[in-house]
Formats: C-alpha cells, structure tokens, sequence
C-alpha cells in the first residue's frame, strides 16, 4: 500500500515542530498542587519565589570569636591581641539587640547570628581563650567566615522558574525558604506498545521461537518512566495484524494523551502498522531525515497523537532523544531538560550522508588534556549493546559531509 512509502521526508527540526504543535493543540494539563517532596520529577506550572532571606541574618560560618575586624589587623603570633569577652551566642538563638564595642569578642559556633558591630570571626584556632579575655593571633578582613544575610537566597527572587523539571535539588532549594507544597502539571499519560508477529514478550511467552524478544519498546518506556513527569502504561506486543494493531491503538489511545509504538514503520509487506493506522487515523508527517530512525512517524487517531518509532532499538532510541523529548521542552518550556555536554576529539573521520542528521554512539577515553571520543558504532540501529558499551552520542547536521578526525566536538552523555 501507497501509506507505506517514504517518499517526502521531512527534517528533525519540523518534526519536533509538528509534534510540539500537535501536543499544544490536543493535551491540557491540569495543574495540581503537589508536597515538595513528592514533586520530583515533575514540571513546575508557576514560578516560586523567595518570601525570606536565606540565611536570614549574618552569620558565622565556622566555629571561632566574632570581632570587628579593625580591632585584629594587626595581630599576629609576635604580636598578639587580647579582647574581652562578652558572652556566647548559640546557632539557636535570636540575633543579639546588644551591639558589639570596639575591643570586644563574642563567642560564636558555624550558624550562629553575628552581633551588630561584628564584621568577621576569628577561627578557633587562631585564638586562646582565657576567662574573660581572648587573644586573637591572626588578623580576619571584614566578612571573614561570615555568611551574609541573604547571599544564598534574597527575598523576592525566582527560586523555581515555571516549566523547571523538579529535581533533587530544587527540593533542597524549596524547602529551605521554607516552601512545603509546588504547583506542578499533572503527569502526561502515555501508552506504549509494539508490533511484530515474531516478537515475544519478556515473563509471557513461554516459548520464543524466534528468540526475538521485545526490548524496544520496554526501552522507550523504561526512559518516559525516567523523566519523573510522565505516567506510562505499557501493553506489550501485538501481531502482525491490521484489525488486531487498529483496535490496539484505539485502546490506548481512549486512555492516554500520547501513544507511542514501535515496530512496523518499514516499508516491507509485513510492516503493517502504517496501514493499520490509516483506516482509523491520518497521518502528520511520513519518515524524518535522520539516522538513525528514518521511518519515524507521526499520526492523529481520534484526534490524539500517536508517535511511530522504529523497531530496532538504537534508531527507537533515536525517535525519543531527537523528536519526541525536544517536542516535549518546546511545548511545555522546560528549561532543564538538555543532557549534559562534554567536549571531546573525535578518534577518526566520521561521514554523514548530506541531507540528514545523524546521531552517533560514542564511547569516551581519557587522553591525559581532553577526552577522546570514539565512534561506537555508524551503523547497526539493532544492536542495543552499542548504547550500553557507550558513554554518549554525536550530532552531524544535514549540511555537513562528516566530521574529521581531531576535531572536536560536543558530546551528549547519556
């Protein structure tokens, strides 16, 4: 059939775009008010802001004597300065109303309120204590081993921005200006599921003649799961069969905001999900120029989206980490969903075919002054080992013939 056919690709770039537009134009998210410490993962739907300074007053950030600094400039092992001392003040207490004189010291513990009139502490040891005086050995400049109220956070100021992905550490950042509940989207819903007559299921198949079992789309699931703002339900895997993979879809459909299956996008007699998708759908877009995963599609069923991805595992990996997240950040705004980037020399020359935007494993070696990257693997969107054996991937865009060996280049880790 004629829906099989790859004949009008189309870039990445107008892919995620399409995507991106069909998700803002089908899906609404709810927004739900969520305790900090259960949002991990999740997508802030407003920003968060500051109502208190943090810390909330001057502080000393080591154990040792509050003075004014001017008192101790000059002091030194030959030519020590003696202080009195006025007192003790506790991580636990309120800032003191009793200012510090000139000549005076007050003993102070790591988080504890510096006295107006101090400007620095002095470390323990850097002082002998006697009684009632202090000798202080070594001069401090002002603002030593001091936290100054508000240097962490100021009041006022954007903690959390809206469409930040909620991780560890916006928790920690959330709860110390004392914020124990977040508004964030509720969870994306999607299905996903695979075709393929010869493709057995993991713990349900007792027997799989084919030794062909299902990886792909427990891949695809295991890295929605991951991202902490997506619900999935996965329905395993499907024959060959246009009725069977038709209804399959429709179900999954009725019950997510997103579909995304993998398996039969070739263009083979038995690659019939295109088919099956076209009696109970339309389709967005037809085959993607990239590599790998060219035969990624796009297709509307009862008005919902339902991405195609291929059934081998590296170009269905592909499908997630070039399309399907990038459509993601555009429409929902997130601003941390990037990987994190490494920039390393490329071991050996490195084609691409022009027109296309390849994405190429690599594994990292340490040269000693940089990084050297590797290609794993330039074929092979089979071999799911190529993504376990490497540390992250290369991006060549459509209007380069490849990239030489020495250059260097940005490397996305996994």
């Amino acid at each position: 059939m004629t829906s099989r056919r790859l004949s009008t690709l189309i870039s990445v770039d107008d892919a995620v775009a399409l995507l991106a537009d069909v998700f803002k134009r089908t899906m609404e998210l709810e927004v739900v008010e969520e305790r900090v410490l259960n949002a991990l993962g999740r997508i802030a739907a407003s920003d968060v802001t500051a109502g208190v300074d943090v810390p909330p007053f001057n502080r000393s950030a080591v154990d040792g004597y509050a003075v004014y600094a001017g008192d101790v400039v000059n002091a030194s092992i030959y030519s020590p300065v003696e202080l009195a001392l006025k007192g003790v003040v506790s991580p636990s207490d309120k800032p003191p109303s009793e200012c510090l004189e000139r000549g005076e010291a007050v003993r102070v513990h790591t988080g504890s309120p510096i006295p107006c009139g101090a400007d620095a502490v002095v470390m323990d040891e850097d002082v002998e204590a006697s009684g009632s005086r202090v000798t202080v050995f070594k001069p401090v400049s002002p603002g030593q081993n001091v936290s100054r109220r508000g240097e962490d956070f100021s009041s006022g100021e954007v903690i959390v921005a809206k469409g930040t992905l909620l991780g560890p550490l916006h928790v920690a950042a959330l709860s110390s200006i004392g914020v124990d509940k977040v508004w964030v989207y509720r969870r994306i819903k999607v299905g996903v599921l695979t075709t393929g007559s010869e493709v057995c299921e993991p713990g349900v198949d007792s027997e799989c003649p084919t030794i062909v079992y299902n990886s792909s789309a427990r891949l695809i699931a295991a890295l929605l799961r991951s991202t902490g703002f997506i619900d999935v339900r996965y329905y395993g895997v499907f024959p060959d069969d246009p009725a069977v993979i038709g209804d399959a879809v429709v179900e999954a459909v009725s019950e997510n905001d997103l579909v995304v299956t993998t398996g039969g996008t070739g263009v083979s007699e038995g690659d019939v999900l295109i088919d099956a998708l076209a009696g109970v759908g339309r389709t967005v877009f037809r085959g993607v120029r990239m590599r790998p995963g060219r035969p990624t599609t796009l297709t509307l069923v009862e008005g919902k989206p339902v991405l195609n991805l291929s059934g081998y595992p590296v170009a269905a990996w592909t499908g997630y980490e070039a399309i399907l997240m990038p459509a993601f950040k555009k429409w929902l705004g997130l601003g941390n969903l990037e990987r994190p980037v490494v920039y390393a020399r490329l071991a050996r020359r490195t084609p691409n075919t022009v027109g296309y935007r390849s994405y190429i494993r690599v594994s990292l070696r340490d040269a000693g002054d940089m990084l050297v990257a590797e290609p794993y693997m330039l074929r092979g969107s089979g071999v799911l080992s190529s993504l376990l054996k490497s540390q992250g991937y290369i991006v060549i865009p459509e209007n380069v013939e490849g990239f030489e060996k020495g250059d260097l280049v940005r490397v996305h880790l996994f």
